[in-house]
């Protein structure tokens, strides 16, 4: 049976024929089509942050964004990363959980940000990581001792800070085995990270078939550590390792020199800071703290010295504690996305990070490496002491 066609039909097929020309004819022009990936364009990457640059934790977020503006800067200058210059948002976080959601909500669904890297906090990192991960964006190097930044394992997640067990293990051991202390007590927050603190410092201590031989805590932001002090004083405790960071490691040490104890002090990696110094003057003279990365060489090498001076010249001040990590993470991502190639996803990228090995920076630090099922941090710490007001490297990596 003929059909015949009408001229409505006729036109309909024709139009549908070009169509299908014109399709193929871009097809033929451009190429198979590539899916946009969120927060790469042909010329940039956007990456996002939050720093606490008004709350308790101000002292380290300022230098900890400017750390990651230095390698940017220095990254974008050099040409990029495959011909991609990064654009890096900040946004303030307060060290305030629940506006760490709202801000990482806001730079995940309205700045499309590729991946989010070096956040402070470990209240504030743990309720950004999932919802990153949740939208397949890269949670990387989050400026937090939690096991949680790389327990359990995700394809997307990496760890850059060595965990609150690890730093107290290694401050338990140097104190044993260097300083040879044997009388330990403690002072710890009350919450969540000071457990963890605990815990720590218990089974380092039964290493060495040794107990407490004293511990009390204190409430986060607490001013009077008078009664804690002087129970530590009564038990003659020989070292007291302080479990928190810059504000109630400065009131703790205040209040041991001013009841006229001269006693050793080891710290946690978050009050390893100029802020503690400023705080607490001559009475942190002689504290010990356990870092990742620091930039407190006596002499430092050419490079160090370099960076030094690039931040000089760039702040109008001193390098300070904490610029060292986030300019690490910087770097790191680059190396990482430079493994990539040019076709950059999420996923390439964490095949990228795990062709890293023997990461070495201008810092003294532990070497970085990670591969397959592997992103957890380097495996050591340092060891700093204040001297004559500052901070001074004496000893490391300790490594577990």
């Amino acid at each position: 049976m003929t059909r015949t066609l009408t001229p409505i039909t006729t036109r309909r097929a024709l139009v549908h024929s070009l169509g299908i020309i014109a399709a193929l004819g871009l097809a033929l022009a451009t190429g198979p089509a590539v899916a946009q990936v969120q927060g790469v364009t042909d010329t940039e990457i956007v990456l996002g942050t939050h720093q606490d640059l008004s709350g308790p934790l101000a002292a380290l977020g300022a230098p900890f964004r400017d750390g990651m503006i230095l390698a940017v800067e220095e990254i974008n200058a050099a040409g990029g990363i495959h011909g991609r210059k990064i654009r890096l948002v900040v946004e303030d976080s307060g060290y305030d959980p629940k506006k760490a959601v709202l801000i990482t909500q806001k730079m995940l669904a309205q700045d499309k940000v590729f991946a989010l890297i070096a956040t402070l906090g470990t209240a504030t990192s743990s309720v950004s990581m999932p919802l990153a991960l949740d939208r397949g964006v890269p949670f990387l190097f989050p400026a937090s001792a939690g096991e949680n930044t790389y327990v359990p394992y995700h394809p997307l997640k990496f760890a850059l800070t060595a965990p609150y067990s690890q730093q107290t293990r290694a401050g338990v051991k140097y104190a044993y085995e260097t300083l040879g202390k044997r009388r330990f007590g403690t002072i710890y927050q009350d919450d969540d990270t000071g457990v963890n603190f605990s815990r720590a410092f218990d089974e380092q201590l039964a290493v060495h078939g040794l107990t407490a031989v004293e511990r009390t805590t204190f409430k986060r932001g607490e001013t009077d550590y008078a009664s804690q002090i002087a129970r530590l004083k009564a038990a003659n405790v020989d070292v007291v390792m302080i479990g928190s960071n810059t504000r109630e490691t400065a009131a703790a040490a205040l209040e041991i020199r001013k009841q006229g104890w001269n006693v050793t002090m080891i710290a946690s990696s978050g009050a390893s800071t100029d802020a503690t110094i400023k705080l607490a003057g001559d009475s942190v003279e002689g504290l010990y703290a356990n870092v990742q990365f620091t930039s407190s060489a006596q002499l430092p090498s050419p490079g160090l010295q370099a960076v030094r001076d690039r931040y000089k010249a760039r702040f109008g001040r001193e390098m300070e504690a904490g610029v060292n990590q986030t300019y690490v993470s910087m770097m790191l991502f680059a190396e990482g996305a430079r493994h990539a190639g040019r076709n950059l996803t999420p996923q390439t990228l964490a095949q990228g990070l795990e062709k890293v090995k023997d990461f070495k920076t201008v810092f003294e630090a532990p070497p970085i490496s990670y591969g397959p099922n592997d992103h957890q941090p380097p495996r050591g710490t340092m060891v700093l002491q204040v001297r004559g007001g500052k901070w001074v490297t004496v000893a490391g990596p300790i490594s577990f």
